[in-house]
């Protein structure tokens, strides 16, 4: 009995210990409040950017029932997502048309997408009763809509002012192109096969009441399109006659055929009728030549989860020859469709880092080649931070003490580089609250990093700005920190994590999760 006894109070006396312990973070506890643990959500981070390659803020991103926005820098970063194969991605901002992409999100792991957002072309109105024709002189495109023509979402016929919207896009310009929505693959109507598809130009057509409900054709009802075509695929089109149509269907993310057009030579346009309004686009099935490689970085180990694109090259020849796919575990993507006949680019990407633009081709029709090894140094480890409005600037830190005393200091003043020592990059800088700001890692060397976020301006503190940070660590998943409750006032700095690398290159996450007076050059921002 009094053995019995001894042993519940030595049990007692170390769970008050370990209490103790745990409450004035002298040891990490991966799940305590504030703290991490892996998580079971993927993350999506990305950019926008405008036809000329500037940033743009203020997208709103939604995927998935979750919504982000773009920062100064363009970039996204929106956690807590299922994973999922080809979900749709809504990219949207008032004065520009809204645009769409397709990823496939996986738990545990980061997937990144890029956006090109245009600004509308033409906004003008017309009395919906009496139809009207809304067009642009510039490149003969317009879209006519007869009267009595227009319905409310609830399907009510509508009489009013309808404020009309179009936006027309150059397949043969690269940076247009890349405003794509979706992928360059279309279902046929026929007999419902996916197939990759050729565009000879696409336009996006919004109507809407004075307050902003979007309005569409009744039944029975159809409207008139012309979309103009390259002046370098003119001939092409004229040869051609006709144009199947396609249209973008937003539920499921992909391009359906429906109809066709005919080409008129005196606008330079396809003109058809659509009984319904959203993205229009003349497409042909083209004969298909396949493109496989190997993405790798530059110590030539695979590169899994890149994305690799190809498309025509020269300005003179249209050919978005499209091709998407992502890379297996060994770094291998196979059968990328191009057209035949065509010189074409080709690149891999990855979490916001491109390789080298390459070419080939030209192919015939089912030559299958491959191209080799894509050198990529893409992010091994990425590290996002966001927070709410205030205060209205945190920065990210990390600083590393590596084997040899070599350290480094990667932040706002000192952005790093992935391709070269210390392999480390903070890939945008966010000012103005919310963030995101994202760190990457390419390679990681023995030693300890350390990642910490500062409270550089603005009012409130660390603790009280819903701020999260998401570490995603290859083939273990995704680390999520919020800051703990009750920060001392005289602190500036959360110590948020170290990561230690062994000789032998195995990672472990030690959950630091503290408040520190310091600044820029304290040293709470290094590891010992």
């Amino acid at each position: 009995m009094r053995t019995s006894l001894i042993a519940v109070a030595l049990i007692v006396i170390i769970l008050v210990a370990v209490v103790v312990l745990f409450f004035f973070n002298v040891i990490p506890w991966p799940f305590k409040s504030g703290g991490a643990g892996t998580v079971n959500y993927g993350v999506l981070m990305g950019k926008v950017t405008d036809p000329y390659g500037d940033p743009v803020s203020n997208v709103t991103v939604s995927v998935a029932g979750q919504t982000g926005t773009t920062n100064a820098q363009g970039w996204f970063s929106i956690p807590n997502i299922a994973g999922g194969n080809k979900l749709l991605i809504t990219f949207s901002k008032n004065g520009s048309a809204t645009t769409y992409q397709l990823t496939n999100i996986q738990t545990g792991k980061s997937s990144f997408v890029e956006a090109t957002m245009v600004p509308i072309d033409i906004t003008t109105s017309f009395d919906a009763a009496a139809g009207g024709t809304v067009s642009d002189p510039s490149d003969n495109a317009y879209v006519a809509v007869g009267p009595n023509s227009l319905v409310t979402a609830q399907g009510t016929s509508y009489t009013g002012t309808a404020t009309t919207s179009i936006t027309v896009f150059d397949p043969s310009d690269e940076i247009e192109a890349s405003a794509f929505p979706g992928e360059y693959l279309g279902v046929l109507a026929q007999n419902q096969t996916t197939v990759p598809i050729k565009s000879f130009g696409f336009m996006d057509i919004f109507i809407t009441t004075p307050s902003g409900d979007k309005l569409q054709l009744a039944s029975g009802k159809n409207a008139t399109i012309a979309i103009p075509v390259p002046f370098s695929m003119q001939a092409e089109a004229s040869g051609l006659g006709t144009s199947p149509m396609w249209y973008f269907d937003t539920s499921t993310g992909t391009w359906k055929e429906e109809g066709y057009g005919i080409y008129d030579d005196t606008i330079g346009c396809f003109v058809g009728n659509v009984t319904h309004l959203s993205k229009w686009n003349f497409d042909i099935l083209y004969p298909a030549g396949y493109v496989s490689g190997r993405v790798v970085n530059s110590l030539g180990n695979p590169v899994q989860g890149a994305q690799v694109k190809c498309w025509g090259q020269g300005w003179y020849q249209q050919r978005w020859a499209s091709g998407e796919t992502m890379t297996n575990a060994d770094g291998t993507f196979t059968r990328i469709p191009v057209e035949v006949g065509v010189v074409f680019k080709y690149q891999a990407s990855k979490g916001g880092h491109k390789s080298n633009i390459m070419q080939a081709g030209p192919l015939a029709q089912g030559e299958e080649i491959n191209v080799g090894n894509i050198t990529l140094d893409s992010p091994l480890v990425q590290i996002t931070l966001s927070w709410g409005a205030n205060p209205r600037d945190l920065d990210s830190h990390l600083a590393a003490r590596l084997k040899g005393n070599v350290t480094f200091h990667v932040y706002y003043v000192a952005q790093g580089s992935l391709s070269e020592f210390p392999y480390a990059e903070l890939d945008t800088d966010a000012q103005h609250g919310f963030g995101p700001e994202v760190t990457s890692i390419s390679r990681m060397q023995e030693g300890t990093y350390r990642f910490s976020v500062r409270h550089y301006a603005g009012v409130g503190n660390i603790s009280t700005s819903t701020a999260e940070v998401n570490v995603v660590i290859p083939d273990t998943g995704i680390y999520r920190f919020t800051p703990p409750e009750g920060q001392p006032s005289d602190t500036t700095i959360w110590r948020v994590f170290d990561i230690v690398v062994d000789s032998n290159g195995r990672l472990t996450l030690n959950t630091i999760n503290d408040y520190k007076v310091g600044d820029d050059a304290a040293n709470v921002l290094f590891p010992p």
